[in-house]
């Protein structure tokens, strides 16, 4: 799923433009620039898929989500409600705001479970954060009435999911903040960086000046002539970054459509071998990254993997992923059960991990890439039914 299996002459041409022109802050130099921004134009392509009123690029979507989460008020001591099923970007993000994870139960979808997250919600609670990850949405209905209900901002993580859907309305583009990714291992990549989007002035606002040490951007002044609105630090994008990353928008309905076809292939052998796949909040709207076929049991999964290894292509059992289950993530034994800015912490010991455990023990997931030939394709599915074979 490398981004830069796609990468062709547009983005040696875009490359070379900004380094032609020598213009590679996106910020200042004004009367140099000739009225080029790339990282401007970036912005404005991502605002068009989404539909939201502000878009921010940054240099990561580790930055984005840490600027999303400073944006809406996260503060020292407080919850923020998220999913265990993720990559650590989402809690790393929540631990540079000096805040606490509480990590909710996750839904058949394998998506944060919105009514779990409810039963977590106290008087610290600041920020709901719900993930869509491996191509699917999480819930979205459920926690926009869960935001408006409790008055808590909700953060979209949709760092893996770019160009993903939920009934009709872009990912990352739904809650009251959302965070895009495209660094080098995503469908789309800029090398490293990130998107944030809101409809919300203010919140744009505070992140706009805090990604770039709180200065105050206008065009009326030049680099170092700007106001200040506070403290921030440098998680600035490139003039280099948002030349490729107008490139590789101009390319996503074509990624899209390629890995959905190529899901589609896959996840029709398995139905047919009687497989189930993982359950869907809008199936047409999946981004389409992973094949995910969840097991009756822990021991069935082990089987069809060990099978599908056999028949010529390996899957993983998501609940052995050191990347993007929180189970494995020994990091979090030095903030658990501490008094952590006036407010303790849970254990976030393995055993409360079960019920994640129960799901993810049994989920299978093949990773697909945009340009995948007809042979490679043809090995998965007769991997895929090499494995439904020996597990069912």
């Amino acid at each position: 799923m490398a981004g830069t299996e796609i990468f062709d002459d547009d983005e040696i041409r875009a490359a070379a433009d900004v380094i032609r022109r020598r213009m590679i802050h996106r910020y200042g130099s004004h009367e140099q620039r000739g009225g080029v921004y790339r990282a401007e134009e970036f912005e404005a392509a991502a605002k068009k898929i989404t539909g939201s009123r502000y878009a921010l690029a940054l240099s990561s979507g580790t930055a984005a989500l840490i600027t999303a989460l400073k944006g809406v008020g996260v503060k020292p001591g407080d919850e923020v409600i998220t999913s265990p099923f993720t990559f650590i970007a989402t809690v790393e993000a929540i631990v540079a705001c000096d805040a606490v994870p509480l990590f909710g139960e996750i839904d058949e979808t394998l998506s944060l479970s919105a009514a779990s997250a409810e039963k977590l919600i106290t008087p610290r609670t600041r920020a709901l954060m719900p993930v869509h990850m491996f191509g699917a949405a999480a819930d979205m209905d459920s926690f926009t009435a869960l935001g408006r209900k409790y008055k808590l901002p909700v953060v979209e993580d949709a760092c893996e999911v770019v160009g993903g859907t939920y009934k009709g309305r872009a990912l990352g583009g739904i809650g009251d903040c959302g965070a895009w990714s495209f660094d080098p291992n995503k469908t789309l990549t800029v090398g490293e960086g990130g998107m944030l989007f809101t409809d919300d002035r203010d919140v744009w606002f505070a992140m706009d000046c805090y990604h770039d040490h709180g200065h105050i951007h206008s065009k009326e002044h030049d680099r170092g002539a700007e106001g200040k609105f506070g403290f921030g630090v440098n998680f600035r994008i490139s003039e280099l970054q948002g030349a490729l990353g107008v490139v590789a928008l101009s390319k996503l309905p074509a990624a899209l459509a390629s890995l959905r076809a190529e899901k589609k292939k896959i996840m029709d052998a398995g139905r047919a071998a009687g497989l189930a796949p993982r359950p869907s909040h809008d199936e047409a709207g999946d981004s389409a990254t992973h094949a995910i076929f969840m097991l009756p049991t822990a021991s069935a999964a082990k089987k069809f993997q060990a099978a599908a290894k056999e028949a010529g292509a390996g899957c993983a059992i998501i609940g052995e992923n050191t990347w993007h289950y929180a189970k494995h993530w020994e990091a979090l034994a030095a903030i658990g059960e501490k008094e952590y800015f006036g407010n303790k912490t849970p254990s976030y010991a393995p055993e409360s991990f079960a019920q994640a455990d129960e799901k993810l023990s049994r989920a299978t997931a093949f990773t697909l890439n945009v340009k995948m030939g007809e042979e490679e394709i043809n090995k998965i599915v007769r991997a895929v039914e090499a494995g439904a074979k020996a597990a069912l």
